[in-house]
């Protein structure tokens, strides 16, 4: 018997999203999750329209990216790898929950979805060889499964619809790296 006012969807998976009470452990089992076991980790997912575990994720994804950029690129890369995620995010799951039209959940449950991925890259995204595995893993293996998974839109659709984010986002860094 579930208690009054939560719902199916509030109950299951609470224990595999990211635990603010304990950041540090929890971030290494989400990151382990996200790499090992990504079908799980997405159908466990709670679908409720709640920002905060997912942003203090990602902000808290922001503090490894933001000093390995400071390693490897300089001050003013790491403070925009440690700054822009959290409000890069939203525009880019409305870009995304376009793809997932006529699924089951709305906007903020598509964040959701792709909160836990971004922050899976942030910390690969300056690591000369693991970047672009890290990209590649996650807009073509995380995404997809995800809006999948928690949307309820076939697989292929999905694959598909990150495929091309992709290739447009690939094409824009790419020229804009030759101008």
């Amino acid at each position: 018997m579930a208690k009054r006012g939560y719902t199916r969807d509030t109950i299951r998976g609470g224990a595999s999203e990211w635990d603010v009470s304990r950041p540090f452990s929890s971030y290494l089992r989400t990151l382990a999750t996200l790499l090992a076991h990504p079908v799980r980790f997405f159908e466990v997912l709670p679908r409720v329209p709640d920002l905060r575990a997912p942003a203090l994720f990602l902000i808290f994804s922001g503090l490894p990216a933001a000093i390995l950029w400071l390693l490897f690129r300089g001050l003013y890369p790491a403070l925009v790898a440690f700054v822009l995620p959290l409000p890069l995010s939203f525009p880019l799951a409305g870009l995304y929950h376009l793809g997932a039209l006529g699924g089951r959940y709305g906007y903020i449950v598509t964040w959701r979805v792709l909160a836990y991925p971004l922050g899976f890259y942030l910390p690969l995204a300056v690591v000369p060889v693991l970047g672009p595995l890290g990209a590649a893993y996650t807009l073509l293996v995380l995404t997809p499964l995800g809006l999948a998974e928690v949307q309820e839109v076939g697989r292929l659709r999905a694959v598909l619809f990150c495929a091309a984010v992709g290739v447009v986002f690939g094409a824009a860094c790419y020229f804009s790296s030759m101008a």
